[in-house]
């Protein structure tokens, strides 16, 4: 039986890109951009599947060829199910060329890149003021239209995970401020973000009745 260690062996190398995502959370913290994929890369997929095709009936298929297709497969896709299962699939390819590495050229050790990065979240307005009232200096910088809406996801991550964590109802009103900024962006006030809560409500029902619904398999 091939040991986790030995070259090609897929433990090693799912252990050294779970290590590469740890060293990413480290320098970035939680990051959300838009998916940026979409039916405009559909021509640019199908281009990558003739290539693997024509590379691999000429004898001459490369790892390049396959994760290219797999790739801009991903990028043509925008259901986030759909986008998903081709990132997934993206990911074993990439996973299998390390293998593939590993097996002619012997399993070398994974460098971690260890700071150089900044790592940054969406605060609250007040709270550089907070900072300076206790003595230190915060260094903030103003965000721009564009990313503003994908820091706020990003906190709207954070402040669940807080809340999940702890159970603590008083993460709640941080989820809440998040809820009522990302609703602004779509001109939503809070007043409106209610009256849309009660009207769905009203159609389909709250959660105090504690159901569970059982899926079919």
């Amino acid at each position: 039986m091939e040991s986790d260690r030995a070259p090609g062996a897929l433990a090693k190398v799912l252990e050294d890109v779970a290590a590469e995502r740890e060293a990413q959370d480290r320098m970035w913290g939680l990051q959300e951009f838009p998916d940026g994929s979409g039916p405009e890369f559909t021509e640019r997929a199908e281009e990558a599947k003739r290539e693997c095709a024509a590379a691999s009936s000429q004898g001459r298929l490369t790892w390049r060829h396959i994760l290219a297709e797999e790739f801009f497969e991903a990028l043509a896709e925008s259901d986030p199910g759909c986008l998903r299962t081709e990132l997934v699939q993206t990911a074993a390819v990439a996973v299998k060329w390390i293998q593939s590495l590993d097996r002619r050229n012997g399993t070398a050790g994974h460098p971690i890149k260890e700071g150089g990065g900044h790592t940054e979240k969406l605060v609250r307005d007040r709270i550089p003021e907070i900072i300076r009232a206790a003595g230190r200096l915060p260094e903030t910088r103003v965000a721009g239209p564009d990313e503003h809406g994908a820091l706020l996801r990003a906190k709207l991550y954070e402040e669940a995970g807080e809340y999940a964590a702890s159970g603590d109802p008083a993460e709640l009103s941080d989820l809440l401020e998040v809820v009522h900024a990302l609703a602004a962006l779509h001109g939503i006030t809070p007043v409106e973000l209610e009256e849309r809560r009660a009207a769905k409500a009203a159609e389909r029902g709250g959660f105090s009745d504690r159901l569970v619904l059982r899926l079919p398999r």
